[in-house]
């Protein structure tokens, strides 16, 4: 797994409508596999937000952003995935996959958010995973965290 630690300090006094995580990603095989599935699993201070399944490592063709010093043998590019999780659920791609709310998460607690991204010890598919930043792959943009919020009312 991959930890990131995302600071907390701006959100402190707000009141959180929803968390969004947007990464480009893929699974990892040797050089590239197109057909490599991997369970894909998120975590937010600790708590299992949800499962996206890549179905491959992906190197038939390059990359948009890929430098050329890239080799063509290597893995090329990913798919956008989105989280979103807001007071009621979790929407993985838009699509409601978990009854994890945002007070599940505790985001304002501890002096950072912990978000992790790996393959469960159990997963069915652990085909690791490769993450792009925004000068690989085909999306320009590196991991995504945004917040919608209100200010507290006094």
């Amino acid at each position: 797994f991959l930890e990131y630690r995302i600071p907390n300090y701006f959100i402190k006094d707000k009141d959180l409508i929803n968390m969004n995580i947007s990464l480009e990603l893929c699974s990892e095989a040797p050089n590239y596999q197109n057909d490599w599935k991997s369970d894909i699993t998120f975590w937010v201070n600790g708590v299992e937000l949800c499962t996206y399944q890549s179905d491959g490592d992906y190197g038939i063709r390059r990359g948009r952003l890929n430098p050329a010093w890239w080799p063509d043998y290597s893995t090329q590019y990913g798919k956008l995935v989105n989280i979103m999780v807001d007071s009621s659920n979790t929407y993985l791609n838009e699509r409601g996959v978990s009854g994890v709310k945002l007070k599940n998460l505790l985001l304002a607690e501890g002096e950072y958010i912990t978000l992790r991204i790996g393959n469960k010890a159990d997963a069915k598919n652990s085909g690791g995973v490769n993450i792009f930043g925004e000068k690989f792959g085909d999306y320009e943009q590196n991991i995504l965290v945004k917040f919608d919020y209100k200010n507290k009312e006094e």
